[in-house]
């Protein structure tokens, strides 16, 4: 019997409390951990399921993947084929839904194989829990090629997609046409919280070369029409040597991409913020984690001159902080909170520890007694309350602290949006034009980036959090005007709109209407051939 394979993500809805997930497991990256306190303010967006298509990209056998099914979708997509395997990626708050689906598998297709995937596999008995015959664990292309006795060693084909499937900004649906790129996954740091880098046992690259890896970008930018890439690869800076020929390949074939990255600092500091401004990075998340140098990619390393470098050459820094790490008392975490504040970067994210199974850290403590087993799996996700002992916080006032260093961070600093504005023009007040045919272009780029910003400007005055706040935003005002030329009656007629767009949704928001659901998505490769037929089953 020929194979046929669906893949599926858990099903909605998400953010809710019912019986399988709470309402504090929002499926919005950004809302969720980084502008979460930021009310109007905060990005919202939904990211596809992408492992799900690099699965299917890269198989032989026909494949379906369903991006955030409602059950009843679910069960009618496992009615409409003789499906003989179905493959099912969940995180672990999310373990609740991912047995429910195997309960659905084995009512409507009880002859189909379950298998398992996602970091949620690293539950201990996963299989006894969920009633699942198989478990994919590491990188699933291999796993899955070797599973249905493919080559293992055949080219990764990268999928063509967007990072974001649905964004808003202000509570306005805007295009957002930036392309998901994935070089590799896991990290060689191996830091004793992440669960990537533990999942992947280090760092797996999908391309052999930096020309390989070029050839595939020129495929999706060219598809999806856009120069923009969000890279979910945490050692994008790693390699001079490698940064250097993709500076060169994009000279030599003109094609100035655009980067949003992952990085430690450690990589950062390699670089002057010129050479990364010419290599078209425009967004680094970093993650700094305390103000100790816990780990080896900080050990040695002050982050504050090097992020006030990057934001000066209109580089957007993302910094990331853990709070309630073993050395946290009320002093130190909030040390650390304000430490991160200090930096001044254009988002932060305060994420509690996490003690995931498969992590170094779940191992520890799972050893030393400290893991609250009582605690639902629903509930661990990081962002609402800790599920282990700490020697000095309890679990109830660990959720009363993170909105707290959220609020604090939102007081102080503004909106990230606002710093977002206040970078890209930083850059183009710093920058000159020049010969330097690519900074030039890069020039270019951050004026078009500034522009963006402008229909957002009178909102950040209106709708500021406080006075001081106000006043940066009345000021950013006055630099436009200065840097870019005076506003026309077009630029004042988008101010207004979004203005009155904004409080519209600021008043939602205030009474609890902010949870949005992502789209359902159906994809099948290989059914009629090799392209996938794409919908939407919104």
């Amino acid at each position: 019997m020929t194979a046929r394979l669906l893949l599926t993500s858990v099903f909605k809805p998400f953010g809710v409390d019912d019986e399988y997930g709470v309402k504090e497991n929002v499926c919005e990256l950004m809302h969720n951990q980084v502008t979460r306190r930021q009310g109007v303010f905060s990005v919202r967006s939904h990211n596809r399921s992408f492992g799900l298509s690099f699965l299917a990209e890269n198989l032989q056998v026909p494949t379906t993947v369903l991006d955030f099914p409602t059950q009843e979708e679910f069960v009618r997509e496992l009615g409409r084929y003789a499906y003989t395997h179905v493959g099912i990626s969940f995180i672990v708050p999310n373990v609740d839904k991912a047995r429910r689906m195997c309960e659905l598998v084995r009512r409507h297709a009880p002859a189909a194989k379950i298998i398992l995937g996602g970091h949620g596999t690293r539950i201990p008995g996963i299989k006894e829990l969920t009633g699942a015959d198989e478990v994919c664990t590491g990188e699933g292309i291999a796993w899955l090629r070797r599973y249905f006795g493919e080559s293992v060693d055949a080219p990764v084909r990268h999928p063509i997609m967007p990072v974001d499937c649905w964004r808003a900004i202000l509570g306005i649906e805007v295009p957002h046409a930036k392309a998901l790129l994935v070089p590799g996954v896991g990290c060689p740091n191996k830091c004793f919280f992440c669960c990537t880098s533990h999942f992947f046992d280090g760092y797996q690259p999908f391309f052999p070369t930096i020309e390989a890896l070029f050839v595939e970008m020129e495929r999706i930018a060219d598809a999806l029409n856009t120069r923009h890439f969000f890279v979910l690869d945490e050692n994008f800076l790693d390699d001079p040597a490698r940064v250097a020929r993709l500076l060169e390949l994009m000279e030599r074939k003109n094609r100035r991409f655009v980067f949003d990255i992952f990085s430690s600092l450690r990589a950062v500091a390699q670089y002057d913020p010129l050479t990364l401004v010419r290599l078209g990075v425009q967004f680094i998340w970093i993650g700094i984690e305390s103000k100790r140098a816990l780990f080896d990619k900080v050990k040695g390393l002050d982050p504050a001159p090097i992020m006030a470098g990057l934001r000066h050459h209109g580089v957007s820094v993302l910094a990331s902080t853990i709070l309630f790490l073993d050395h946290h008392d009320e002093q130190t975490l909030w040390e650390d909170v304000e430490y991160t504040i200090r930096l001044r970067p254009d988002f932060i994210q305060f994420m509690e520890l996490a003690p995931l199974p498969g992590t170094a850290l779940y191992q520890r403590l799972e050893a030393e007694g400290r893991v609250r087993h009582e605690r639902p799996l629903r509930e661990w996700h990081g962002q609402d309350r800790i599920w282990f002992h700490h020697p000095r916080f309890t679990s109830d006032e660990s959720r009363k602290i993170l909105d707290r260093a959220f609020d604090l961070e939102y007081q102080r600093l503004g909106p990230s949006l606002l710093r977002v504005a206040e970078t890209r023009l930083a850059g183009l007040e710093l920058i000159r034009p020049t010969a330097d045919a690519l900074l030039a272009g890069r020039f270019a780029d951050l004026r078009r980036f500034a522009e963006e910003m402008k229909p957002l400007l009178w909102a950040f005055v209106t709708l500021a959090p406080n006075p001081a706040v106000q006043r940066r935003a009345r000021a950013l005002l006055v630099r436009y005007a200065e840097k870019l030329g005076p506003f026309t009656w077009r630029d004042r007629a988008q101010m207004g709109l979004v203005n009155l767009l904004a409080r519209i949704a600021a008043r939602r928001y205030r009474h609890g209407r902010n949870i949005h659901q992502p789209p359902t998505f159906l994809e099948r490769y290989r059914w009629n051939g090799p392209a996938p037929a794409i919908r939407s089953l919104a």
